[in-house]
């Protein structure tokens, strides 16, 4: 279960990653007329959501519909509240053509970052546009009820953005927990007690009246990972998250494996050796070497700031006098890493969180060789390329994925939606 130290405010992106395809790619041999037309929607505002605005000309051109297709499937997402006129063409030959582009405010999202002492919150429009954000001081180590502080960081975010509460569509919640879909609850939250009560969930689900989803902090950096950093490229990966708390995800192509009640990733409860034959003593966790208390007795010892992040961005910037906790600090987290690598072999591992993120290419270097020293597997390891806050930015990367696989499924039937934006 991972815990963040206070980070920079989330960057906007830009236009999310998305998989286009061409309208005639798709096998639509046994579809209904239906399902044909909820693939040129999807298609289309892919598109839309890739190149900003098209015409109609080059939406057909595009997709590979007719342009009499081209006209009704625009004027079909058009009156469904999907797309807006968007501006003409200008500077070309003939007749000036009408741009269509995604209406950014026909659905809203936003992610929520919890740990134990802060809890944040941002909204992004349905373009990926971040339109606010928002952190707050909380103790949420105390047994009380987190939904106020909650719905009140949520409030604040909406406000900072120009939404309103009730047009959230979708939130993510990213907790440093494991989250049991099954049992509709969080686990290992002994930290976090009043999010481990019984019906906090449920109230909350209630509270926000959108569609919630809950998911473990480091799960939602990997995802961000996967979509904008070091793991853009690769087939699958790890990432290990060491900061206050320790955590891994592991990523399959695009999917994060959760397991069977969501404690997949829990490496701070793993024991590195055997129990003694002897008195029964346990050996250390992966926690004792790399838990923030751990880094901080270390970090004293070498004469550095008790803070690991700040130990660790010390000590590499100072290298003469920084090297010696470095190495130690690179050893121990190979020694957790040796037993994932010998389980999963990924073509990748990325080292995130605060405690690793300061330490640049020289702790990559540095876990490299040691893990190469105490195991025979050849991983790659890289650094978070991170900026910012990488649970809200996977939150709101998770949140636009389910908002928009709804949104375009559905055809686009959107009730209510707020007035488009003015023409850019």
């Amino acid at each position: 279960m991972a815990s963040r130290e206070s980070a920079p405010p989330v960057r906007d992106s830009g236009r999310r990653h998305v998989v286009l395809h061409r309208a005639e790619d798709v096998d639509v041999s046994a579809a209904t007329p239906r399902t044909v037309r909820a693939i040129n929607d999807r298609v289309t505002l892919e598109l839309l959501l890739h190149h900003g605005a098209l015409t109609r000309t080059q939406l057909a051109a595009l997709t590979g519909l007719s342009k009499p297709t081209a006209t009704q499937l625009l004027q079909r997402l058009a009156e469904s509240g999907l797309i807006v006129p968007r501006g003409t063409t200008s500077g070309a030959p003939g007749p000036n053509a009408q741009l269509y582009a995604l209406n950014e405010r026909a659905g809203h999202v936003a992610a929520v970052d919890v740990d134990e002492h802060r809890v944040a919150a941002a909204i992004a429009d349905l373009a990926g546009n971040v339109l606010g954000e928002i952190s707050a001081d909380v103790d949420f180590t105390r047994d009380e009820d987190p939904l106020p502080a909650v719905r009140q960081v949520l409030s604040e975010a909406c406000r900072s953005g120009g939404v309103r509460m009730r047009e959230l569509d979708q939130v993510v919640l990213g907790v440093p927990a494991a989250y049991d879909a099954g049992a509709d609850r969080l686990t290992f939250a002994d930290h976090i007690p009043g999010w481990a009560a019984p019906q906090t969930l449920t109230r909350l689900r209630a509270a926000l009246r959108a569609d919630l989803v809950i998911e473990n902090d480091v799960k939602l950096a990997a995802v961000w990972e996967r979509g904008h950093g070091a793991a853009r490229e690769v087939p699958a990966f790890a990432l290990l998250w060491a900061g206050t708390g320790l955590g891994l995800a592991v990523d399959f192509n695009g999917t994060i494996y959760t397991g069977a009640t969501g404690g997949a990733g829990e490496i701070g409860y793993m024991r590195l050796g055997l129990r003694s034959a002897e008195d029964g003593a346990l050996p250390a966790t992966f926690h004792d070497l790399v838990g923030v208390e751990a880094v901080e007795a270390l970090a004293r010892q070498h004469g550095l700031p008790a803070s690991p992040a700040v130990a660790v961005a010390a000590a590499r910037a100072d290298l003469s006098r920084g090297m010696p906790f470095l190495s130690e600090l690179a050893r121990r987290l190979a020694g957790g890493l040796a037993p994932i690598v010998a389980v999963l072999d990924p073509p990748l591992v990325v080292l995130a969180g605060p405690t690793c993120v300061p330490g640049g290419e020289v702790l990559v270097q540095l876990v490299s060789e040691e893990l190469r020293r105490m195991s025979p597997f050849n991983t790659r390891l890289a650094v978070s390329q991170v900026e910012g806050s990488p649970v809200l930015q996977g939150g709101i990367d998770a949140g636009l994925a389910h908002l928009r696989t709804r949104l375009f499924a559905d055809g686009g039937r959107v009730d209510q939606l707020p007035p488009p934006r003015e023409a850019r």
